[in-house]
């Protein structure tokens, strides 16, 4: 007597488990590029609606790095003229400023959307 089972179900499944990390690779870039935005959008915003430091709305930009331990985001004001005066706007001086919303309200405010589309992400590919 011969006992044989079709695998077959069970080594598909295999090859599509080994896929599931380019896959997740390939969609987290497109999901952190959409927070960065929203947050910089934010941040612009909220800079420009300043009296004395709305110049520095146009100084705030943001940068996307993949490498091999993930994707990650730098939001906010580059370096130089008008960026430089971020730091007051945001925080303050010896002559005053700090009138300007903390950065991390934009980063709270985003943060369930850019766990959804995450969360949405892995249901898509697992």
């Amino acid at each position: 007597m011969t006992v044989s089972f079709d695998v077959s179900e069970l080594r598909a499944f295999a090859v599509d488990l080994q896929k599931v990390p380019d896959k997740v690779q390939r969609g987290v870039r497109p999901v952190v590029s959409k927070g960065a935005l929203n947050i910089k959008n934010q941040l612009a915003s909220e800079m420009g609606g300043s009296t004395h430091f709305g110049q520095i709305k146009r100084a705030i930009s943001y940068d996307i790095k993949v490498g091999s331990d993930g994707v990650e985001a730098e939001i906010g004001p580059r370096k130089g003229a008008p960026g430089s005066l971020a730091n007051i706007a945001y925080f303050g001086g010896a002559g005053g400023g700090g009138t300007v919303p903390d950065p991390s309200g934009a980063l709270a405010t985003e943060s369930d959307k850019f766990e959804s589309a995450l969360s949405k992400l892995l249901d898509g590919v697992l």
